[in-house]
């Protein structure tokens, strides 16, 4: 919640300065009346297309520090609607979807625990990993809600900025991944280490996981876009500029799981995010546009 507090600010400051910035450059005179017909256009749809990079940050994973990530590309889509209740200012919300991609990756890891075999002998196994690499895709219905602002009002050319809150619904929230692990144990009584026997501690094994992200039923995220319009006529405006998104805190459901091993046992590949402190999503790209005026 202080999050959203803190982007509200800036928000309304942002509003208040272009509101007062369009009347000062833009007054509502004789002239622009007769422009605009007696009326001014207030109620548009606009249809958006946004090729986008995208990011899907794992954020900290404890015994992960050589972690990399690398983003990926998605093309969002939007259906907005926006009702100017003053020359300069107006509300907007629509329904669209964003789609989130990134690749984690790992060159090697390793790790142990103190368990027990089937003869009731205690030992510490210790697993081995190398090519660990992890892709996950996030996409979201998206619902966005916030101001819209223009200046000038009327005319061939001009520039819009809009922003706000989104609420944010899963979609797809897939993972997979791949990489190779050896195991080996260690017995401190007989201060013996074995290691290469295929059924019990083997090595090399080829290891592929595919599954579902554990993810929040309901996410926010911060919006925000500016573009440059251009009037193909008195109803109707194309709009190119760019945009960002961003989630305001953890889209994941639960935190780090406090065992968390990428693997365990052979054969076995969890989930990088399962040992996530806090996971978020990220795009910024183009906003292409056609606008359509209703009223």
């Amino acid at each position: 919640m202080k999050n959203i507090a803190s982007n509200s600010k800036y928000f309304f400051l942002l509003f208040f300065l272009l509101t007062a910035l369009n009347t000062a450059l833009f007054p509502q005179g004789t002239e622009s009346r007769k422009r605009a017909g007696g009326q001014m256009n207030k109620l548009c749809m606009t249809i958006y297309l946004n090729p986008s990079m995208t990011k899907v940050s794992s954020g900290e994973i404890a015994g992960l520090s050589e972690l990399s990530t690398s983003g990926g590309k998605s093309l969002h889509g939007a259906l907005d609607l926006d009702y100017f209740f003053s020359r300069a200012a107006g509300i907007s919300f629509g329904i669209g979807y964003s789609g989130f991609s990134s690749q984690l990756s790992l060159v090697s890891w390793s790790d142990n625990y103190s368990t027990k075999d089937s003869e009731n002998e205690s030992y510490v196994m210790t697993i081995n990993g190398s090519s660990i690499v992890e892709n996950n895709k996030i996409g979201y219905i998206h619902i966005p809600v916030g101001l819209s602002l223009r200046f000038p009002a009327e005319g061939k050319i001009g520039f819009c900025l809009q922003g706000g809150i989104g609420f944010d619904i899963p979609l797809v929230k897939s993972y997979d991944g791949s990489g190779k692990f050896s195991y080996s144990g260690y017995y401190a009584t007989y201060n013996v280490t074995l290691s290469d026997i295929p059924v019990y501690f083997p090595s090399n094994v080829p290891t592929t996981a595919t599954g579902d992200l554990e993810l929040k039923p309901f996410s926010l995220s911060v919006n925000a876009s500016g573009s440059v319009f251009v009037s193909l006529s008195k109803k109707m405006q194309v709009l190119i500029g760019g945009h960002y998104n961003r989630a305001l805190s953890n889209i994941l459901s639960s935190g780090p799981d406090p065992n968390f091993m990428i693997s365990s046992k052979a054969d076995e590949m969890n989930s990088l995010l399962e040992g996530s402190s806090g996971a978020s999503v990220q795009a910024i790209g183009l906003s292409l546009g056609l606008r359509y005026f209703l009223k």
